[in-house]
């Protein structure tokens, strides 16, 4: 059997694809992100449209089984109808528009082409993952696409992800009807892989009932062991962590003021909150600030390895840095603590 290229071979509308990716950094609800973090998510947009373009044979190739000719004509041909192409987006719309007033635009494998890639852009949003007329269309084309490729019937395409991490690539094979297995050398995103695909699906509410209950009492013995290092202010407003770097004392001549290694002093650039260095005395008094531009947060004290004194502007090489904390192993230096009420930031002593 001669075995057709996919479409992710051919083309593959990445521009498109690529904005539903950045929106979806923005989402949180239902999002898979805000279950667990993982530092390198792949987006679900991505992962959707790479499967499906992986999955589908391209219409245009002499060797594409008629039998996936015949369904991907179809299902387009479904889409061109008024409540269909609602669900389109204006870059879709127009091909489809056209296949309504032409219905023998379809039997053109290229414009055939064209409409699967369509489809795969618009499945890719993620305000149509869970629509029911997507699923539907993607997981009927992903079955015949399996089967008149050699697939066993009644069986469906197997997905391998051998580093899965946070499991966006298995999870977009479940959504699109392909199984998946899963796997990763570290036990942590194997935990996190199988509650998202097995123990959600089988537990559902119980799961989330039992996390929340397990969850609340973690919390609170938390508290209770942590209450003496985060005291409350006279207004009740707690401390949920405080902001420290490392020290080192200035070796200026008459300075020896106690220098905190920071690289920079920006803590939020969009909510213009910063630490604001305050020399007084040859000492370095330190405060949270909010609400300010982020022109009014000087730079750090460390750049390039090397630590500028904030009271004389003495330099101290990076090699001196290295040999100080190596003896003395630095210090700690707290400057400041983020509060529970409103989010609000308050300064601590040095």
């Amino acid at each position: 059997m001669n075995y057709p290229k996919r479409l992710i071979e051919v083309d593959l509308p990445i521009k498109r694809i690529s904005a539903h990716a950045r929106r979806e950094k923005g989402i949180r609800h239902g999002h898979i992100s805000t279950l667990h973090i993982w530092w390198a998510r792949r987006p679900l947009a991505a992962c959707r449209a790479v499967i499906l373009a992986s999955l589908w044979p391209d219409p245009a190739d002499p060797a594409c089984p008629v039998d996936f000719l015949n369904a991907a004509r179809q299902a387009m041909q479904a889409w061109t109808t008024h409540e269909q192409q609602i669900l389109l987006s204006p870059e879709s719309r127009r091909r489809f528009d056209g296949a309504r007033k032409n219905p023998a635009l379809f039997d053109d494998p290229v414009e055939l082409r064209g409409a699967l890639l369509d489809f795969i852009a618009d499945f890719s949003n993620w305000d149509n993952s869970r629509d029911s007329t997507y699923l539907a269309t993607s997981r009927g084309l992903t079955q015949v696409a399996h089967e008149s490729l050699g697939g066993v019937p009644g069986t469906r395409p197997l997905v391998l992800d051998p580093f899965a991490g946070g499991g966006s690539l298995p999870l977009e094979a479940l959504r699109v009807g392909a199984d998946a297995f899963a796997s990763d050398l570290n036990p942590i995103p194997v935990l996190l892989n199988k509650v998202v695909l097995e123990y959600i699906p089988k537990f559902g509410q119980r799961l989330a009932d039992e996390a929340n209950k397990w969850g609340t009492w973690l919390k609170q013995e938390a508290t209770k062991k942590c209450a003496e290092f985060y005291p409350a202010d006279p207004d009740g407003a707690k401390p949920i962590a405080y902001l420290w770097a490392r020290t080192i004392q200035c070796e200026g001549p008459g300075c020896g003021a106690v220098i905190p290694l920071m690289n920079q002093t920006l803590i939020s650039r969009r909510r213009g909150v910063g630490v604001k260095l305050i020399v007084k005395d040859r000492s370095i008094a330190v405060d949270v600030r909010t609400a300010l531009p982020v022109s009014e947060f000087g730079p750090g004290t460390v750049r390039n390895g090397k630590v500028t004194c904030p009271v004389c502007q003495f330099m101290l090489v990076a090699a001196k840095k290295r040999g100080y904390l190596a003896r003395k192993d630095g210090g700690e230096w707290l400057s400041g603590g983020v509060d529970i009420k409103r989010g609000r930031r308050r300064p601590l002593e040095v």
